[in-house]
Formats: structure tokens, sequence, C-alpha cells
């Protein structure tokens, strides 16, 4: 057998290549078709067509979720089989209980048919403007050892949330238009971050212990925000309830 394939190299890459090719190709066909030779959904979008939601309800559910206080942007709406997928970001200071009754303004635009055929998931997210990171050589009891960068997590001069900011000692507001400070003497600090947008102004805060030395050391990122609550999930299934299931609430 050796021999063979040794005196029939150009035979035998072409079998092989052929055998690859035959095999991606049955891969890919059970894939999308499947050996049914049905559609990857199957039957499960039989009827889709009679109850359409339209660019003008999605339009109407952007418009109404976009006048709550709490929200910074909604993602369009868009549909994966018969699944209604939203996405909606609160701003810094929003809590999960007000920003759940945003559900019912998807749900208001659907007809009564549309709730029975489709199944809606909402994906709400925080907009953590106001997160702070700082970043240095630690020794072995998390002191910081030299100079500590502490910026904001984000780009803020790219956020258009984020209408005023700024960074300093101070812990009365300051918006200065500063992202970025530096620590270079010994000792506990506080860096405070401010933020402001429609939802009003936010504080956040990060406490810096530097003491300079030679122990080995390893740089590290820590950053301000110490409870995630968010983003939080929900899911409401076709003509089972008349409510949502929220999946993930931390």
């Amino acid at each position: 057998m050796l021999n063979y394939i040794k005196k029939h190299k150009l035979t035998t890459f072409i079998i092989v290549v052929y055998i690859i090719v035959i095999g991606f190709a049955f891969f890919v066909y059970n894939l999308f078709i499947g050996s049914s030779g049905l559609p990857v959904y199957g039957d499960r979008l039989d009827g889709i067509e009679d109850v359409p939601i339209t660019e003008e309800q999605i339009s109407k559910m952007v418009e109404e979720i976009k006048k709550d206080d709490n929200v910074i942007k909604v993602t369009t709406p868009y549909l994966n089989g018969k699944i209604l997928k939203v996405i909606i970001t609160v701003h810094d200071k929003a809590s999960p209980a007000p920003v759940k009754a945003l559900s019912s303004k998807i749900t208001d635009q659907l007809t009564e048919e549309q709730k029975k055929f489709y199944d809606v998931e909402l994906y709400i997210k925080k907009n953590y403007n106001c997160t702070l990171e700082a970043t240095g050589n630690v020794d072995e009891d998390g002191n910081f050892v030299d100079t500590v960068k502490v910026k904001f997590r984000d780009n803020l001069s790219k956020s258009d949330p984020s209408v005023e900011y700024g960074i300093g000692l101070s812990d009365k507001a300051s918006y200065n238009k500063e992202q970025t400070i530096e620590i270079k003497e010994d000792g506990e600090k506080i860096v405070y971050g401010y933020t402001k947008d429609k939802g009003g102004e936010e504080k956040c805060s990060i406490k810096i212990v530097k003491k300079s030395g030679e122990k080995s050391t390893q740089s590290v990122t820590i950053d301000s925000v110490t409870n995630r609550n968010f983003p939080i999930i929900a899911y409401r299934k076709n003509g089972v309830s008349t409510n949502f299931v929220w999946t993930k609430d931390r």
C-alpha cells in the first residue's frame, strides 16, 4: 500500500481532496437542508406570512421605548425565525424594577394574533459610563508600587449619552473633561469620576493604596464597579402567558 502511494502521489492526492470536498458538501447539505429535505426551520414558520410584523410597528416600538427617561439607546428590533428580539441600553442610575416595565411598550404594538404567534426576547443592558479603571504594578499584598494610571473605562469623548464628565481627587463634582489621572505619591487616595447624561449625574470612585517598593510585582487592572445587576433578560412565549419571564436578574 505504501509503495502504491509513493508511486501514485498525484492520484492519491486527488482522491483525498475529492473525499474532503464530498464530505464538506454533505455537512453543508445537512446543516441547511437536513435529511428530510426541509428548510432549517422545518414547518415552524408556517403561517408567518399571515401575521407579519410591519416596519411601522417596529418604528412605533422604538419611539415609545425611547420616551422613557431610563433609556439611552434602542437597537432596532429584529426577527430571528419566530422570535422578536429587542436590545435596550439604559443609563447608569437605572434600577431593574422600572426598566422591566419597558416590556409592555413592545407588546402594546403587537396584535393579539402576533402575540400568539411570536416569541419575544428582551435584553436590557446598562451603559456603565461612570466606571473607573486603575492600572499598575502591585506587590503581593495588592498595594501599587509605582505610578498608577486611573481612567474612565470607556472613551467618553466618543460617547453620545455622556454629555459631561470629569476625573480628579475631589469629592465635589467637577466636569473638567479630563478622563485620566496619574497617582505617583505614596499613600491612600480616592479618585473620583463624574458623568452626566439624560438620567442625571453619577459619581464613581476607586481607592488607591500606593507603597513604593522593589518586591516582585505583577501588572493588574481593577475597576470601580462592585455591583453589576445588569444585563437582565426577559422572554415571552407565544400564546402561553401575557407576562414576560425574567431569566436573568442579578
